[in-house]
């Protein structure tokens, strides 16, 4: 899952936020390193991504981005589903998504000595330019996806998967409706057996 969707399902928790954060940059080990609710983060969040990955509907979706992305069909359908989320009613309205993008922002500002890797670099970012907002902006996902394909050298492949994108998005809709609310009562599981 992509960065909205992660920090959704941290349970209104800030150090399972954090964990939830951080979740692509901790390997291994290096989980010791941090106080045990962000180790529960770090977890629920590899828990999220298994969940995730292992997913019918999301395998038969990655197909849609395929031919322009390969083996990068996964973190494009991620971004995808963030856009969706971020415009579920159902979730949040636009003042609550408003105010529940403060509240993350401030509680990651808070905790950020624990910053490390990607995180470290693109929170600024992330709070600056309120990428939790603008998740539900068709203009911005396309930036975000134009963003990912040229970070792994296929730039010439954003016109096909935005193209993609926007062919698909009634299909789109539908396996995230499906889809998110599983996860959603997957991840509350996973968090309270997590949890002290």
């Amino acid at each position: 899952m992509n960065l909205l969707a992660h920090a959704y399902l941290s349970q209104h928790d800030p150090e399972l936020l954090l964990g939830n954060m951080l979740g692509d940059d901790v390997k291994g080990l290096q989980i010791k390193l941090y106080p045990p609710k962000v180790r529960a983060g770090i977890q629920l969040h590899r828990y999220i991504d298994s969940f995730t990955d292992q997913h019918t509907l999301l395998s038969q979706a990655r197909a849609i981005y395929r031919p322009a992305a390969g083996l990068f069909a996964g973190p494009l359908l991620d971004i995808t589903l963030d856009y969706f989320l971020a415009n579920d009613p159902a979730i949040y309205s636009k003042s609550e998504w408003q105010s529940f993008a403060s509240w993350a922002y401030q509680s990651l500002d808070a905790q950020s000595t624990w910053h490390t890797g990607g995180m470290r670099r693109y929170f600024p970012y992330l709070k600056k330019e309120n990428w939790f907002i603008h998740y539900g902006e068709l203009p911005f996902i396309e930036n975000t996806m134009r963003h990912l394909l040229s970070r792994i050298g296929r730039p010439a492949a954003s016109p096909a998967a935005i193209l993609a994108f926007k062919e698909n998005l009634d299909y789109l809709s539908q396996v995230y409706q499906v889809f998110f609310h599983e996860l959603a009562a997957y991840a509350a599981s996973q968090a309270a057996q997590l949890l002290p």
